[in-house]
């Protein structure tokens, strides 16, 4: 009697055990279930939100193109208080959100002064429509569509150079290129790393330098030109070879495997310890010799 107590008591320790575990794990995949449900909408809320600035861009750059002020005026109000309330983790670095947000200050700027100066608005409202697309197209920004423009800058700062142009003619070739490079530097930051637009902001310093000198070292700058062709095919990723390995995907949380395994070994065990108090009760006993 006393031994088939022991036999019920240990079932039932095991099975206690088994139902703690199934439970704990129940709850860990449902907690688990809810934080994925809340990041999916969360990231679904952001996206909804940078594809309402783009738009929004995308309409004051053409209202800037038209000059209708007013509306001007309307657009950059609500793309600034739309920036207030999107969450930019996991979109663009530091340098990124600070050069999207120097744009939209630049139109402020742009719109005080738009009667003596136009050009002004329309090159701020460009930076800014491009730097949104970037933000809500990583994979096909609008801004590497001028690769050829600047591609063309250079092959004319290079042909002056060759031609042995004044300084007059290789400053000009250079303020070109500089304002196209200008027009797309905040979309770049946005998606590229600060180390690679830091290296293109000195190479355009010291660029600038050569070209404004009274009697430009045309050697020297011929160097540059070419250092600058590579810098360029860098920033518009045509040197970047596409990955061959797939990326990387997080298996299972371990510990929740753990979990799985023990439960089914209790369970299991539970399963083996029932047949054989079964099998006492009944009579039979393994054979030992």
């Amino acid at each position: 009697m006393k031994r088939t107590f022991g036999i019920k008591t240990g079932l039932l320790v095991v099975s206690f055990m088994a139902l703690l575990l199934w439970t704990n794990l129940a709850y860990r995949v449902s907690a688990q279930s809810e934080g994925l449900n809340s990041i999916s909408d969360q990231q679904v809320s952001t996206s909804n939100s940078i594809a309402q600035l783009n738009e929004e861009a995308a309409i004051l750059y053409r209202q800037a193109l038209e000059n209708n002020i007013e509306e001007v005026r309307g657009s950059i109000l609500r793309i600034s208080k739309s920036l207030e309330h999107i969450s930019f983790e996991g979109q663009t670095t530091v340098e990124g959100i600070h050069a999207l947000s120097e744009t939209v200050v630049e139109v402020k700027q742009a719109v005080v002064k738009v009667k003596n100066d136009d050009a002004s608005l329309q090159q701020s409202s460009a930076k800014l429509r491009l730097a949104a697309d970037s933000l809500a197209n990583p994979t096909k920004p609008l801004w590497l569509q001028y690769y050829k423009i600047v591609k063309n800058d250079l092959d004319a700062l290079s042909a002056a150079t060759d031609q042995g142009q004044t300084a007059a003619v290789l400053a000009n070739r250079y303020t070109v290129l500089e304002e196209h490079y200008e027009t797309i530097r905040p979309a770049a930051l946005i998606r590229r790393e600060p180390y690679e637009i830091a290296q293109m902001d000195a190479w355009l310093s010291h660029t600038k330098g050569l070209t404004a000198a009274k009697q430009p070292d045309l050697a020297q700058l011929k160097s540059m030109v070419g250092h600058g062709e590579e810098l360029v095919n860098q920033l518009f990723g045509r040197e970047k070879d596409e990955s061959a390995f797939v990326p990387f995907v997080q298996g299972p949380d371990r510990r929740a495997a753990g979990l799985l395994i023990s439960s089914v070994i209790v369970a299991t065990l539970s399963y083996a310890g029932y047949r054989k108090y079964r099998a006492q009760q009944q009579g039979i006993f393994p054979f030992r010799r």
